[in-house]
């Protein structure tokens, strides 16, 4: 490492640089029969690698009932497999595993001191490691870290600094972790206050939804009507047609709305709801046709970035393209609290599909926003509903297309649903801008712990 040591310049009076062999033994892990683990308590506790590590101590999910490798309490504990550097201080006697090894300060040297330096310089040890799939490091390549060596008083001066300074510094950091809870609260509040008709005051002039359904019902009917002509035309049975008058909404256990809003089933405000395109697995790479990701949709996001690409022809797949406006929800998840999750389309700019385990969803735009939706689907009733309704199978929770068209709708005026959407993407996008600041300050926070550990490393503290 003796290159990327020359930044440091020349140390104070006293002190000296030395190899980490000459200030502390080196222990390379070894990991235990798979048999000897267990989670009961039996044995030392086992700690396998970086997921272990907490703040300082490491934290114990695992023991181990015949050790190979022994770490005593202040024992410094370095990853030395993917990812290679972080270090943490074990605070009772522990066994460790080959992902780990143990650095044992000597000489009175107080491990505090060797960590801190340690995490001073962790992107150079990061850089030692070797590896085209895992990255690790070997004990010959720790044997020749240096380490700056102040006489013993001042060691404990320093560590006595660095500890007062990281804790203001890492009290900040404690506040700024709170705040991401605090702004999700918020939102959650925002969302049930909109939808109970508290977020926007209602104007006298607007008319009631029950009107706005009516007129939703005769485009319904027209549609219908439009549809069985085309298929007398086609020669097809009319009774085939797609339309169908939709279940009555049943609003006995759902909340009192407020005054000229009603209850309506999604379906009463559809064009079209439809499955993805079923495939093979598509490529990583182009060229062929954009698919999205199963992933991609989220709670009132969805993502076009790094979608799939297939080997079809436009022809083939035309109709599972997507627009601005359209809904996608996830029909399938691994977690149920992203089944049913809903997103709306923004800012496509070239064709784009989406897979099986999504569904697309077409509203009547010109009576009900789509960002309308977007939103209530993120609130307690419809999520409480969806997943009552979902099933489980195979390890994977499923909504139906049945089931998403008998979710009931708060519908207000749509003069009202444009000055709640407006409102909500207004307080959304203060909380955004309080997102960002509050990253930003955590990336100040970092670079202010960089700053006392270089000091401190070159005596300045």
């Amino acid at each position: 490492m003796n290159d990327d040591l020359q930044e440091w310049g020349e140390l104070p009076e006293g002190w000296r640089w030395k190899v980490l062999p000459e200030v502390a033994e080196i222990i390379m892990g070894q990991s235990p029969p798979g048999s000897t683990y267990n989670a009961d308590g039996n044995g030392l506790p086992f700690y396998q690698g970086k997921t272990d590590f907490g703040e300082l101590h490491p934290t114990l999910r695992v023991w181990c009932t015949k050790p190979t490798k022994i770490a005593v309490p202040n024992d410094i504990l370095m990853s030395v497999r993917a990812p290679v550097g972080p270090t943490n201080i074990a605070d009772s006697e522990c066994a460790i595993g080959r992902g780990l090894c143990i650095i044992r300060p000597r000489n009175g040297m107080p491990s505090r001191y060797l960590r801190e330096y340690f995490r001073h310089i962790e992107d150079q040890i990061a850089d030692m490691g070797k590896g085209s799939t895992f990255t690790s490091i070997s004990r010959a390549d720790l044997e020749t870290i240096e380490v700056p060596l102040p006489p013993l008083p001042e060691q404990h001066r320093i560590v006595a600094k660095i500890e007062r300074l990281l804790s203001e510094s890492r009290t900040a950091r404690e506040a700024l972790d709170k705040v991401p809870a605090l702004l999700k609260r918020f939102r959650q509040s925002v969302l049930a206050k909109a939808f109970r008709g508290e977020l926007t005051g209602r104007d006298p002039g607007d008319e009631p939804a029950s009107v706005l359904l009516e007129r939703i019902r005769e485009e319904r009917r027209r549609r219908w009507e439009e549809d069985l002509r085309a298929a007398g035309r086609q020669g097809k049975d009319p009774k085939k047609a797609k339309y169908a008058e939709p279940e009555p909404t049943d609003t006995s256990d759902l909340p009192e709305l407020p005054g000229g809003w009603c209850w309506v089933n999604f379906e009463e405000l559809l064009v079209e709801l439809k499955n993805g395109y079923f495939s093979k697995t598509p490529a990583f790479e182009p060229p062929g046709i954009p698919i999205l990701r199963i992933s991609a949709v989220r709670p009132l996001s969805i993502s076009l970035a790094s979608p799939r690409f297939l080997q079809e022809k436009i022809d083939v797949v035309s109709q599972y393209q997507l627009q601005d406006g359209d809904l996608l929800f996830t029909r399938y998840n691994g977690s149920l609290d992203l089944v049913g999750v809903c997103g709306m389309v923004r800012g496509l700019n070239s064709l784009t599909i989406y897979p099986d385990k999504l569904i697309r969803a077409r509203v009547l735009a010109e009576h009900v926003l789509p960002e309308y939706l977007e939103l209530y689907f993120a609130t307690r009733v419809p999520r409480h509903i969806i997943e009552g309704k979902a099933k489980s199978s195979a390890g994977q929770q499923g909504i139906s297309g049945k089931d998403l068209k008998s979710i009931p709708v708060a519908v207000a005026s749509l003069a009202e649903q444009r000055r709640i959407v407006a409102k909500i993407e207004s307080l959304f996008a203060q909380a955004e801008a309080i997102e960002r600041a509050v990253e930003a300050a955590r990336r100040r926070a970092e670079k202010v712990d960089q700053a006392v550990l270089a000091r401190a490393f070159r005596g300045e503290l």
